[in-house]
């Protein structure tokens, strides 16, 4: 994979073949004003395409969010992702509070969420049928 400049962010997109299953893998530098953005265009990405569940891959971006700051992309998640939408995030070792913190958040909004160190866990839980 080819190195990425200081402070840009790739965001692939992609599905899970055989499920309904939207991912998202963040390579780079997040900034807050990017989520807060993002996080609604997912949202409403997630309501009009009917997903059963998201990926967030996280594991090769650095965050320039603090907790609090996280929270508030939590709360857009809250108020406009359909509570049936199971979440995974795949954390990397410097953002892994972050991924705890919008879980325990979700989790306290009703959602299925859960925080991973691995892709294939991640994968797992999101292709599950069912409450978590």
């Amino acid at each position: 994979m080819p190195a990425q400049p200081d402070n840009s962010l790739t965001l692939d997109r992609f599905e899970l073949e055989g499920a309904n299953v939207f991912c998202a893998r963040l390579i780079g530098v997040n900034r807050v004003k990017d989520s807060l953005v993002n996080a609604q265009k997912l949202a409403e990405r997630c309501v009009r395409e009917e997903r059963d569940a998201i990926v967030l891959d996280y594991s090769q971006c650095a965050l320039e969010h603090t907790l609090e700051q996280f929270g508030k992309v939590a709360e857009v998640f809250c108020s406009h992702m359909p509570h049936k939408i199971r979440i995974a995030y795949v954390y990397g070792q410097a953002n892994m509070m972050h991924a705890l913190y919008m879980t325990k958040l979700l989790h306290k909004a009703g959602f299925a969420a859960r925080a991973f160190n691995n892709w294939d866990d991640a994968e797992a839980f999101a292709r599950a049928a069912g409450p978590a």
